[in-house]
């Protein structure tokens, strides 16, 4: 995943988690204050209506609801004096919706006349449950808008910031320590990236100076071993030719054949060194299966006069 996707994604969840937190803060502050709103408009209503029923006793009379909203009916003393005010959300059936809808309803206790009542007021709620629905898509649209405008500023501003660091990136990607090629220095106002160029400059220097140190060692090593190998041997060769006994030519041997390894394990090893380094202009695949019957028709001829039976059984090409 690319840096700027990454941080889009943490932005993403971040502001999602501060939305949802502030929508459900806000959904029951907002749902508090419509409760109380409502609350308040019953209660006036309550007022209305006991001071209707003080004027007009035919408002006593009215046990059921219609469009007025509410509706009175005769009870017990003992019943009323322990009755307290209580708020309520039921369903009510609508004339005018021809259906059941959201109410909030009032129940109450007043006395006129000498007699109890129960009064019940009731208030529509279906514009606070749509007021609830706008409020959930509005902070739905919210997120989305905040989340493209979150992508559209990683885009463009945040690519442009980071362009320094992309580009150099790009640079070290390319760089070869056997064939070093400059790195260009980046032109940024942010500190951290200038600490970054500094140091990547600073760290491309050191490893060209340590590898052609570690070449040149290998090499002048590799050369200086070989001349004195060589010496050694062919002083050697000399000293078998002259008279010696047998145990003298078998040590003499013995030495010589250590001398080769050496030497030859001094050429494997540049060699290696070579490779390991990338010292070589062009690679090619090589074929171990070819190579290998060429060298058993080299020495054939050898095998045959040690009488040792060469056999080669290929399963599969290796190339390497």
């Amino acid at each position: 995943m690319k840096l700027l996707n990454y941080t889009s994604t943490y932005f993403s969840i971040i502001l999602f988690i501060v939305i949802t937190a502030w929508a459900a803060i806000f959904y029951y502050t907002m749902l508090d204050e419509i409760y109380d709103s409502i609350d308040d408009g019953l209660d006036n209503q309550k007022g209305l209506v006991i001071e209707k029923a003080a004027i007009d006793s035919t408002v006593l009379q009215k046990s059921g609801f219609d469009e007025t909203g509410y509706a009175i009916r005769e009870i017990p003393e003992a019943a009323a004096l322990l009755f307290r005010d209580q708020y309520s959300d039921t369903m009510m059936y609508m004339q005018n919706e021809q259906s059941d809808e959201p109410v909030r309803l009032l129940t109450t206790v007043f006395l006129q006349n000498g007699k109890y009542y129960q009064l019940q007021v009731a208030t529509s709620m279906v514009e606070e449950d749509d007021l609830v629905k706008q409020l959930f898509y509005a902070v739905t649209w919210l997120y989305l808008g905040l989340v493209v405008s979150i992508i559209i500023f990683n885009n463009f501003l945040l690519k442009k910031v980071w362009r320094p660091f992309y580009h150099l990136m790009k640079q070290l990607k390319k760089f070869r320590v056997d064939k070093p090629t400059p790195v260009t220095r980046v032109q940024t106002n942010v500190d951290e990236f200038k600490l970054l160029d500094d140091t990547v400059q600073k760290l491309v220097a050191r490893n060209v100076d340590v590898f052609n140190s570690q070449k040149m060692f290998i090499e002048n090593a590799a050369h200086e071993l070989q001349t004195p190998l060589a010496i050694s041997i062919n002083k050697l060769e000399t000293l078998a030719e002259g008279k010696l006994s047998r145990e003298q030519l078998g040590l003499l041997s013995s030495a010589l054949d250590n001398l080769e390894r050496l030497k030859n394990l001094n050429k494997s090893l540049l060699l290696l060194s070579r490779i390991e380094n990338k010292q070589f202009e062009e690679d090619s695949a090589v074929n171990c299966n070819q190579l290998i019957t060429k060298l058993l028709q080299d020495f054939q001829d050898q095998a045959s006069f040690s009488s040792v039976k060469l056999h080669l059984e290929e399963n599969a090409t290796c190339m390497v």
